[in-house]
């Protein structure tokens, strides 16, 4: 172990696709540079991930940086919905963490993310009683007169939650593995799943495994704070320094080559610090082109832009 290191291992999961094993490499990078006296544990689900990227993802390991590597049964989850264009399949693979992983701890994250401090802190909260810990959804934050909290009030009861209880973000989880183990919280997502595909729209269910938990743990969730899961509405109301960087929304992505994305900058700081390196030229090229023209596909239009002008769409 490397000297200086005097902590227990801190374990994080990934569910990715071999399309998104670069984004995964970027969050290990921005871990490991943020979290020098720490020994860290990936382990990474996936239902794709060929011989090749496993070979270049462990080209990170060292002696405080561990990857593991679980296989999920794909056609376990084709009957889930994915509702929105960047969601994949492998968003229900968190369901699995407590089943596959034998750890007790677990922090989970999407790879849509930067790790910019220590993650000791979030690592050591006493949950008390709780066995999954989360950080509360912006729109909580709206005054309850607001016109605003009022829609996300009925959003709320929409998907069948008492509009009274608080919904949390789903990309950024602590989970309690051998409680949840216990509880049986892999088959009680997988159920809780059909129920949702059965009874919501598409555009309730929309948010997918993140209806899911917030319905299994409605008012049963620990309250992270949100410097843990910092979205770009975030920035404006958290006063705490931003611990994890959150590209929520579909044009907040440092890959969305749009050319008013600033958040490629950061993104690309550690890429270069990645196997995927080599990618670097490609990924400035597409957002320098983005400055003058770019097409994208989002709820089921495609949108052409000229100098950030949409000039036109069409059904996809």
């Amino acid at each position: 172990m490397q000297t200086g290191v005097a902590h227990d291992p801190i374990s994080l999961a990934f569910c990715i696709s071999d399309s998104y094993a670069q984004h995964a490499a970027v969050v290990i990078a921005s871990a490991l540079r943020n979290n020098p006296n720490e020994v860290l544990e990936f382990h990474i689900l996936s239902g794709d991930l060929s011989p090749t990227t496993k070979e270049r993802l462990s080209q990170m390991e060292s002696d405080r940086c561990h990857l593991f590597f679980y296989d999920v049964d794909r056609s376990a989850f084709d009957a889930f919905p994915t509702p929105q264009e960047y969601i994949s399949q492998e968003t229900y693979y968190r369901f699995l963490i407590p089943h596959l992983i034998p750890r007790d701890r677990i922090i989970y994250s999407d790879v849509d993310v930067l790790i910019l401090r220590p993650l000791r802190p979030l690592w050591e909260t006493n949950m008390g009683d709780h066995t999954l810990g989360a950080v509360k959804e912006y729109n909580e934050y709206y005054a309850p007169q607001s016109s605003k909290a009022q829609g996300w009030r009925s959003y709320k009861t929409a998907i069948g939650m008492n509009a009274n209880h608080a919904y949390f973000y789903a990309g950024l989880l602590l989970m309690d593995c051998s409680a949840l183990l216990r509880d049986h919280f892999t088959e009680r997502c997988f159920k809780e799943t059909e129920t949702c595909t059965k009874t919501l729209s598409n555009d309730d269910f929309s948010a997918t495994d993140q209806v899911v938990l917030n319905r299994l743990f409605e008012n049963k969730m620990f309250e992270l704070s949100p410097t843990w899961c910092i979205t770009e509405a975030f920035k404006h109301i958290c006063k705490e320094p931003i611990s994890i960087r959150h590209f929520a929304g579909y044009y907040e992505k440092p890959w969305c080559n749009v050319c008013w994305n600033t958040t490629w900058f950061a993104y690309l700081y550690y890429l270069l610090k990645t196997p995927y390196r080599s990618n670097a030229k490609v990924f400035i090229l597409k957002h320098l082109i983005s400055l003058f023209y770019s097409s994208h596909v989002k709820k089921g239009w495609r949108r052409y832009f000229i100098f950030c002008f949409r000039v036109y769409k069409k059904r996809v």
